[in-house]
């Protein structure tokens, strides 16, 4: 469809326009509305439809490793706020530290349930984290503001110093909404490098923002063949996140890696290429943790990859800050989904004293046109489920899986 002529692009103005419909901008969406501040949110794609919904759905606190802040805003802010919208979370999860770890102060110990290996859960710790439906999460943020939402292109008119407005090529019909704006957030996941290099260019703030390729092993199974306790095995270098679902048990498996090779310029749905490997390494730390998978009733596997965001080089790290060289441009990047309540705390901080809240919505031609909650990665066209045997067949580096 051709573009719409300059005469013919609308028009809107609000107070902060976010860039970005995964979980932090949601989070920003939701607490800006609450301040009284006019808003717009732009997504290229479905919401959730990138980092969020590639994602184990986990509330990441970071295992103990990023102080105490991140847990405590797990248990006495997200999971409450998450509570009061009705989803159910799962709060039994696992830190199995390798020998000699600190182990943070006053951690309760735990037991691992029947089907893993007790061996391997020796100096076992409760975590305060929980997993969370990761679908209906972002229907929950979404819910009631799809007015404010538009979905297209966004870009942003830069004048050296300051963001005044946002230009939106509408994905549905290809017309253009132009806003003025007094601030702008960027919180747009893994296209959030991209949108601030083109602003600023590449920044050491903004090579602080690393992405990383993670490595997705799905399985699923009638509900009570899969136990629902989730387990960080550090000495298997191994990530379970487990979620008791009504129609069975799912799990999130991938290799834990911390270092690795980092990405710049990469897609903005967060879709990765699967590495073999990486699958194979990712089994065969699951087979030591739970050696009874082939005899699991009614087991499917399947795997895909995708992208996580690092501040730096520590997972966990929530990153808001003005940007360097900005007058009114807001950076708001999760690492982690614990990160973005925190961050929108901050936001508010940051923009309070840049712009006044004018406490009315205008109208925002456009919105809600094409707007849709995205699916998980495997209720996607093109994810294949495998039996057991299937899996084996078409990954022949797994040993012991028989």
């Amino acid at each position: 469809m051709p573009a719409a002529k300059p005469a013919d692009r609308a028009v809107a103005d609000c107070d902060v326009v976010v860039i970005g419909g995964g979980i932090q901008g949601l989070v920003a969406l939701n607490a800006l509305l609450e301040k009284g501040y006019s808003c717009a949110l732009v997504t290229e794609g479905d919401l959730g439809g990138g980092q969020t919904l590639h994602s184990h759905g986990f509330l990441n606190s970071g295992f103990g490793f990023a102080g105490p802040e991140l847990p405590k805003a797990s248990a006495d802010v997200v999971q409450p706020e998450l509570l009061r919208r009705g989803l159910e979370l799962g709060r039994e999860w696992v830190l199995i530290p390798p020998p000699g770890f600190p182990v943070q102060e006053g951690a309760p110990p735990a037991t691992l349930p029947r089907g893993f290996d007790p061996s391997q859960a020796e100096g076992a710790i409760g975590l305060p984290d929980a997993s969370f439906p990761k679908r209906p999460l972002v229907e929950a943020l979404s819910d009631g503001n799809r007015d404010r939402v538009l979905r297209g292109h966004a870009t942003p008119s830069w004048d050296g110093e300051r963001v005044e407005a946002v230009t939106v090529r509408q994905a549905d019909t290809g017309e253009e909404v132009t806003i003025s704006t007094r601030a702008l957030v960027v919180a747009a996941g893994c296209g959030s490098k991209r949108i601030l290099e083109k602003l600023v260019g590449r920044t050491p703030q903004v090579e602080r923002i690393q992405h990383r390729r993670v490595q997705m092993v799905c399985l699923r199974a009638p509900r009570g063949a899969l136990p629902t306790t989730s387990v960080a095995a550090m000495p298997l270098g191994l990530l379970l996140a487990a979620h008791d679902q009504p129609d069975g048990v799912t799990w999130y498996v991938t290799p834990w890696d911390f270092g690795g090779p980092t990405y710049g310029d990469v897609p903005t749905d967060a879709a990765a290429d699967v590495d073999p490997e990486l699958v194979v390494r990712a089994c065969q730390g699951l087979l030591q943790l739970f050696p009874g998978l082939a005899l699991v009733d009614g087991l499917q596997v399947g795997c895909y990859a995708g992208y996580r965001q690092d501040i730096g080089n520590l997972p966990a790290t929530p990153m808001c800050e003005l940007v360097d060289g900005t007058a009114n441009v807001v950076a708001a990047l999760p690492s982690g989904l614990v990160g973005p309540w925190l961050n929108a705390v901050t936001m508010i901080e940051i923009l309070g004293p840049l712009v006044d809240p004018s406490h009315s919505q205008g109208p925002l031609p456009g919105a809600g046109v094409g707007v849709h909650v995205g699916q998980v990665v495997e209720d996607r066209p093109g994810f294949a489920w495998m039996s057991w045997d299937e899996w084996l067949r078409a990954h022949p580096g797994i040993e012991g899986g028989g």
